[in-house]
């Protein structure tokens, strides 16, 4: 899908970046996902970011979803447990969850899958798509930002392109000290755009053009350009 159609497209776009979903300042960036999905018995899918046998993850969430009504209805997974029939059922998810995790692992099992442009279109045209933490940095033009809170690259990886839903990268769990936000200005310098940082129980939430960061969301622009 070339870059120029995903930006005339945006207009429709329904996403939700959290940098966690386990304290309770989430509840603000959980009230506008229920604005965006418009009801409370909204279906969700999940795509795991990795294996989860015991679905220990799922189950958490699936607690959590349960607290606003919401359903977590369909687990999918990517590596090992990979069931290609259950495409369509989670595609046809009000929202779709995309797991924390190991985001180079992630994004290359997305690939592998060949997921990436279904899950753009989806984005753009069909339900909400919600990430978390990993998740989320998968939304934005490149997983590099990763490595700024501490992700290990995956060798196998070789495309670091994410799903370019958003023109800005992101980075969760946000500490804010000295050290990281120097690294976070330089991350934006190199890249040559805005970088925004979220501690956990922040979010930003992007409808259509309208981008709207929630909490005490950090903005680091490239110096020079802004």
């Amino acid at each position: 899908m070339l870059l120029g159609n995903l930006t005339k497209q945006r207009k429709m776009r329904r996403l939700v970046l959290y940098s966690d979903q386990a304290i309770a300042t989430n509840k603000q960036v959980d009230l506008y996902l229920l604005q965006l999905l418009g009801t409370t018995n909204a279906r969700i899918g999940y795509i795991s970011s990795s294996s989860d046998p015991k679905r220990q993850y799922f189950t958490l969430k699936q607690e959590y979803y349960k607290e606003y009504g919401l359903e977590l209805a369909l687990y999918f997974e990517l590596d090992v447990a990979y069931q290609p029939e259950l495409l369509d059922s989670l595609f046809a998810c009000d929202a779709i969850h995309l797991s924390g995790g190991n985001t180079y692992y992630f994004l290359y099992w997305l690939q592998q899958r060949g997921l990436i442009e279904r899950l753009q279109h989806y984005a753009l045209h069909e339900g909400v798509l919600i990430g978390i933490s990993a998740g989320a940095i998968i939304m934005t033009p490149d997983v590099s930002s990763a490595q700024l809170c501490g992700d290990t690259p995956y060798a196998p990886l070789t495309i670091h392109q994410g799903l370019r839903l958003v023109d800005f990268a992101f980075v969760p769990h946000v500490q804010d000290t000295p050290e990281e936000y120097a690294y976070m200005q330089a991350y934006a310098n190199e890249q040559k755009k805005v970088l925004y940082g979220c501690h956990d129980g922040d979010g930003i939430v992007v409808a259509g053009e309208t981008i709207t960061l929630v909490g005490n969301v950090v903005s680091m622009a490239p110096l020079g350009e802004y």
